[in-house]
């Protein structure tokens, strides 16, 4: 019994010298004492176990001492992830001090094991999944088990609402006790033809099915939509691109975006629309391909969306975009893409010269859906000072460039520094996509909201 003690207390001297030797490039007060004990501890430890437990017990003794310090060491630092996270848009954006400065505040990105609450582990699926998230964020599941969740809006109560095309309803999901997972979901509205794009716009929740654009108001607040207001009954519809992104704008108008492939000769599809209040709209920008995300530029209230590209050249020529939509721009679409290029048969490099670059061109098929400025967060600076955007990814790209949250950081001024960093990926693995985040929004009690419409449910990200 007196040598089992005894090499348990010497495997655990030794263990403590191999974990500091692993520790040490994780502390930022590591120096030459750190090294100095770890290498004692190392050495007195073998020697013990040796003088006292004999030769033989070293054979255990270092094994389990490694193995035990490595489970150590990844539980208190996470892997880190070694694939570079920073896309540059420009070529001297990675010159600048912001930069170099933002690289020390989110590295190192590491793997976060995603956890399901028990209260949502009967409508999670996927068994054990992990995210590979930039320094400073924290990844929990809010809410499992919806059919292919798509927009999210919050409520002036903090209550978040969220379209489900598939089976034509608006959710909402409550967390009464504000713990970080959904308490509740109601059934605010169904029988809707696709429901995508949400918004509140005075003191009523507006919604874009297919078709329709309606205002569902719920005076008694009892989660039930008390009417069906038809506000436009007369929307473009499109075969592919029948889901609109919907954003009330700085001067309080309502704007909506409509897909191209409008079936015969319709002037709204690729185009951003302007809804005033009797339910009529009017051109605001064009040649937007298939425009999924708006946002409001808190600083200067200029409208920022997404853009998917088409592929009428090929699958890997037309990069998605970023852009700032102004009034009587055109885009592009289907004249021009990229910075201005004209497409081979339509396009011309005069006719490109009067339409709009692109504020930040993303790989084709990153598929950028939703967005939003995160002013509001409950964040460090360097967070709150960023634009978000869901990659949603495409099957049909073979380098699998979407699956992430991006975030673009931008400057006092509000103008992007030119790069983007997957703040949260790994929803593809080896390949083979298990989620697909869809839309984001700020929530009530500050953190970031992420629907995924493949993963069916929605994400928190807190700041810490």
């Amino acid at each position: 019994m007196l040598i089992i003690i005894r090499f348990i207390l010497l495997t655990l001297l030794l263990g403590s010298g191999v974990f500091l030797t692993m520790a040490v490039p994780f502390l930022p007060f590591a120096n030459g004492v750190l090294w100095f004990l770890s290498t004692f501890f190392i050495g007195a430890g073998i020697a013990l176990v040796v003088k006292y437990c004999g030769r033989g017990a070293l054979i255990l003794a270092v094994p389990i001492a490694v193995l035990s310090a490595n489970a150590l060491v990844i539980e208190i630092w996470p892997p880190q992830v070694r694939r570079p996270i920073f896309r540059a848009f420009t070529e001297v954006a990675q010159r600048n001090d912001a930069y170099r400065q933002l690289r020390k505040q989110l590295l190192p990105v590491s793997l976060q094991e995603l956890t399901v609450p028990v209260a949502l582990r009967n409508d999670w699926d996927h068994g054990l999944r992990e995210l590979e998230v930039a320094n400073g964020l924290e990844v929990t599941l809010f809410a499992a088990g919806l059919t292919q969740p798509h927009s999210l809006a919050v409520s002036a109560d903090g209550d978040l609402f969220v379209s489900l095309p598939k089976v034509g309803q608006v959710v909402t999901l409550t967390d009464g006790d504000r713990d970080g997972v959904v308490d509740n979901l109601h059934v605010f509205a169904t029988g809707l033809d696709r429901p995508s794009g949400l918004t509140f716009h005075r003191g009523a929740l507006y919604v874009a099915t297919a078709s329709k654009l309606l205002m569902l108001p719920d005076i008694d607040h009892d989660y039930i939509a008390d009417a069906k207001q038809v506000i436009n009954d007369q929307l473009p519809v499109a075969k592919q691109h029948w889901a609109h992104a919907l954003v009330v704008g700085a001067d309080r108008q309502l704007y909506l975006s409509v897909g191209a492939g409008v079936e015969g000769d319709d002037w709204r599809q690729a185009a951003l629309l302007r809804v005033t209040a009797d339910g009529a709209t009017h051109m605001f920008a064009t040649g937007l391909y298939d425009c999924q995300g708006l946002a409001v530029h808190p600083l200067s209230g200029s409208l920022w969306g997404t853009d998917n590209s088409s592929e009428t050249l090929d699958f890997d020529v037309h990069p998605d975009e970023l852009n700032v939509i102004a009034s009587s721009g055109d885009y592009g679409w289907p004249f021009c893409f990229g910075n201005r290029l004209p497409d081979a048969e339509l396009g011309s490099v005069e006719i490109c010269q009067s339409t709009r670059p692109s504020l930040a061109q993303l790989h084709p098929h990153s598929t950028p859906r939703g967005l939003i400025f995160g002013a509001t967060l409950h964040a460090p600076i360097q967070f709150q000072s960023m634009l978000y955007v869901a990659l949603q990814g495409s099957d049909y790209a073979e380098r699998k460039q979407g699956f992430r949250l991006m975030g673009v950081p931008l400057d006092a001024d509000g103008r992007i520094m030119g790069w983007g960093i997957d703040l949260i990926s790994g929803w593809s693995v080896d390949g083979k996509p298990w989620g697909q985040p869809t839309d984001c929004v700020v929530g009530a009690d500050g953190c970031l909201y992420v629907s995924d419409c493949l993963a069916g449910c929605i994400y928190r990200v807190s700041f810490k």
